[in-house]
């Protein structure tokens, strides 16, 4: 991961985001005033925490937090006075350019508003605002999560994209976005040689489970 020092004395104050392999760093000082608990944190501890939180955060979540969130599907594991547990969280987002996304994330706080009269084990379909907090208990750590659920729906079942699946999602936006026809593409059907793109999603892949391997 890059040189944090290096990124927070050349964007020091400045409104912009930063993205890292761990996740995005925000600089504009005003982007403290959106995190959930964070009243109290001065800029400086705001910039570290961040930097201490990256690799940790909800990946998917930050993608529909940047881009557009469209459906999420959860199975509630726990409930409390106040609050719903899901023990899975499907998530659908969609890109500006208009190309969806698929993922998933694991034990999922939410405010039980909304949620009352469904019990542990109900499979919930929702809409909801993706929100950055500041998590505590191992230390604290900023992360994002959900509020202000809508359109619930009890479902049957769902089920969740492998986590090969999501490496292939990947890999083809990867592909998409370095691609050299990518001005002339409308990023629905793809233009560029079916045999060369085959070969190409299998090169990374290859090489993608070396890594991990």
């Amino acid at each position: 991961m890059e040189d944090f020092s290096v990124l927070k004395k050349v964007n020091y104050g400045k409104k912009i985001c930063t993205q890292t392999e761990g996740g995005v760093i925000f600089f504009d000082p005003d982007s403290l005033k959106e995190v959930v608990g964070a009243e109290a944190m001065s800029y400086d501890e705001y910039l570290d925490v961040q930097f201490q939180s990256m690799g940790e955060m909800r990946s998917y979540f930050e993608m529909c937090y940047f881009n557009c969130a469209m459906e999420f599907k959860g199975q509630i594991e726990k409930m409390t006075k106040n609050n719903v547990c899901f023990k899975r969280v499907f998530v659908s987002g969609m890109y500006a350019d208009g190309i969806m996304f698929d993922g998933k994330e694991d034990h999922v706080w939410v405010d039980k508003s909304g949620f009352d009269s469904y019990h542990i084990g109900d499979c919930i379909t929702f809409y909801a605002d993706v929100y950055r907090y500041v998590k505590t208990g191992k230390g604290k750590r900023i992360d994002y999560s959900l509020r202000n659920p809508r359109g619930i729906k009890k479902i049957a079942s769902y089920e969740l994209p492998s986590d090969n699946d999501l490496i292939k999602q990947g890999i083809n936006q990867i592909i998409c976005e370095s691609c050299f026809l990518n001005e002339q593409c409308n990023r629905v059907f793809c233009i560029r040689d079916s045999k060369e793109r085959k070969t190409l999603q299998k090169q990374m892949l290859e090489a993608v489970e070396r890594k991990e391997g």
